[in-house]
């Protein structure tokens, strides 16, 4: 009896209750014409949901989304391919696809006036709002009696994935990264045989380690000279990002943390199109990424798109872990930070991963921006000594906010470190 009255519409249920009620009236009157009509409405919903029951639907369906991977705010389309044949006509369908919020609305859509055999295709727009995988159905068919008696729901079994990547944005060219030493001059390239370092010899620049002052060049020419070596190496770029949640504000797909996913995403890729190997950090330790030369390029490059899909913000409230785990790894030429709201001890923390790279480059965003407000006194105070931290040891900063491109920060701090 349950089962029964669940398969029934509110139409239907009216339509039980009140013959029931009408048939109950009839013979306690004896007024059979009208028992009758309350036997009538009765029956109707009861022989409605035996049809339907027992109508063996022979649907087909194919579903698909294109493209099935977008960057974060690109627009998709469901396509659903609905067929069916059979040896009765069935009544109306009412067809509604499984949509996460995250991607858009639930689709609904109606199929009457349904011959034996037909096949319908319905497209449905999507929009990934929402960096991550998700998934897209499965379709649930709802069929009913002509008369709108009776409903019973079926649902297929396929789901089409869907993921919603980080903006990959392509940089030019940084001419300002080369360098295997202190000096970072030498520009990156592979050598294959390991030889005798290439000592060259130039002008003491401010910034030099003192330790390559060439004492018997300085005599010959009575000004400071410091040797320049290149060594046999294959470039390497670490990049640091500040996935801490309280580093950053804002919502939606413009929110401060989505910003520096995208630039370190950027960064990573490309470096690896330009041969280095790379290693992305975040607060939680390292993104085990792939990169060594050697491999394909685009492996690489799927596998820093799919790490930072899944990347979450962390709780953890210090960059320690991050630090730790760049110095752990092999030193590198490079270490390019993408940095939310810092304080001057994270400044401290940061130090210590310049020491053993030939440079250091950092973007500060400045995250109030992206909240649509501005920080109160003491942050600001607070982000300025930080930056100064980072300056006064070397490091070449760019502050950005959310107006800024990653492309106009990566173009400014190219600029920068030219200058530098």
């Amino acid at each position: 009896m349950h089962r029964f009255w669940q398969l029934l519409t509110g139409r239907g249920r009216i339509f039980a209750v009140f013959g029931l009620i009408v048939t109950v009236v009839g013979m306690v009157g004896d007024q059979r014409d009208i028992m009758r009509l309350g036997l009538l409405l009765l029956v109707l919903p009861i022989l409605a949901a035996i049809l339907v029951a027992r109508t063996r639907l022979r649907l087909s369906c194919e579903r698909s989304v294109e493209p099935a991977q977008v960057p974060l705010g690109s627009p998709m389309r469901g396509r659903i391919v609905l067929g069916q044949q059979g040896r009765l006509p069935i009544g109306i369908l009412m067809l509604e696809d499984a949509v996460p919020r995250e991607l858009g609305n639930r689709p609904r859509f109606l199929i009457d006036r349904a011959t034996l055999n037909w096949r319908r295709e319905v497209e449905y727009p999507l929009l990934g709002r929402v960096r991550g995988r998700f998934r897209t159905g499965p379709l649930m068919v709802r069929t009913t009696d002509p008369f709108g008696l009776v409903r019973m729901d079926r649902q297929f079994v396929a789901t089409s994935e869907v993921m919603v990547t980080p903006e990959i944005v392509p940089l030019p060219t940084l001419r300002a990264a080369g360098g295997a030493g202190s000096t970072g001059e030498a520009q990156p390239h592979r050598i294959g045989m390991v030889g005798t370092d290439d000592a060259l010899i130039r002008e003491y620049r401010q910034g030099d380690d003192v330790r390559r002052v060439h004492w018997r060049s300085t005599a010959r020419r009575d000004q400071l000279m410091v040797r320049r070596e290149e060594q046999a190496w294959d470039p390497s770029a670490s990049v640091l990002l500040d996935s801490r949640e309280s580093a950053h504000a804002g919502r939606g797909m413009h929110n401060s943390i989505e910003w520096a996913i995208s630039a370190a995403g950027s960064v990573a890729t490309h470096f690896l199109d330009s041969g280095f190997s790379v290693e992305i950090f975040d607060a939680g330790g390292p993104l085990h990424i792939s990169g060594a030369l050697g491999q394909h390029s685009s492996a690489s490059r799927q596998l820093v798109v799919e790490r930072l899909t899944d990347l979450r913000p962390r709780t953890t409230r210090t960059l320690h872990y991050a630090v730790e785990s760049a110095n752990a790894d092999r030193p590198g030429q490079l270490i390019i930070a993408i940095l939310g709201r810092l304080t001057p001890a994270d400044a401290e923390v940061l130090l210590r991963v310049r020491g053993s790279r030939a440079r250091g480059l950092a973007i500060m965003l400045d995250v109030a921006s992206f909240a649509g407000e501005e920080d109160d006194e003491r942050q600001r105070d607070a982000t300025d000594l930080a930056q100064k931290v980072l300056l006064d040891n070397q490091w070449r900063v760019v502050r950005a906010d959310r107006t800024t491109t990653v492309g106009d920060a990566w173009t400014r701090l190219d600029e920068l470190s030219r200058v530098a």
